[in-house]
């Protein structure tokens, strides 16, 4: 695990590409359906880099979480400056994935509890009324042996793209999935 300046337009810098890997290409992200995915935010009270990096900076970092040919990069976009932190595929010893329940609260006679009643899935009723329904957070947890574990929760609506992102063909041996 490392840390280290982008430049402008956020490309690695070069002496860090043997250690972790190049960009994915274009080609390689349609291919394996690898896309970086943001709006991530870590969860508060824990002591690892990440966390102490969003305190640092008073949670105003917008970040970014990418996979390279031989490890994972979080982009963190500040005011002034693009700070990243690289882990290599080979240190991470397992990624946890924890989906929890969505709940939805149903009041009789809307829409929405209507279309319940008729058997329609709370998401797609969900799209057809926008009310009553809450996406639950998803929360990934990357285990690192000499370093205290990354917690990183996203809001219940990335769920599809952060299963395909951990789920890519560099992690896929490391995730364990639990949903409560």
């Amino acid at each position: 695990m490392e840390s280290f300046q982008l430049s402008s337009d956020g490309t690695i810098p070069r002496e860090m590409i043997p250690r972790y890997g190049r960009e994915l290409t274009s080609k390689d992200r349609i291919k394996d359906k690898i896309f970086g995915i943001g709006f991530f935010a870590p969860v508060e009270g824990q002591s690892n880099v990440l966390s102490q990096w969003f305190q640092l900076k008073n949670f105003s970092i917008r970040p970014h979480l990418d996979q390279l040919t031989q490890g994972l990069i979080f982009r963190l976009r500040g005011t002034k400056e693009l700070n990243a932190l690289a882990i290599e595929y080979s240190e991470i010893s397992e990624v946890q994935i924890t989906r929890f329940a969505d709940t939805y609260t149903a009041i009789p006679f809307t829409p929405f509890w209507i279309l319940i009643k008729l058997g329609v899935p709370p998401r797609k009723a969900q799209f057809l009324t926008r009310y009553g329904y809450h996406f639950a957070d998803i929360e990934a947890t990357i285990k690192i042996p000499d370093h205290e574990p990354i917690t990183l929760r996203w809001n219940g609506r990335h769920d599809k793209a952060v299963y395909t992102f951990f789920g890519s063909k560099y992690l896929r041996d490391k995730v364990n999935l639990e949903i409560y």
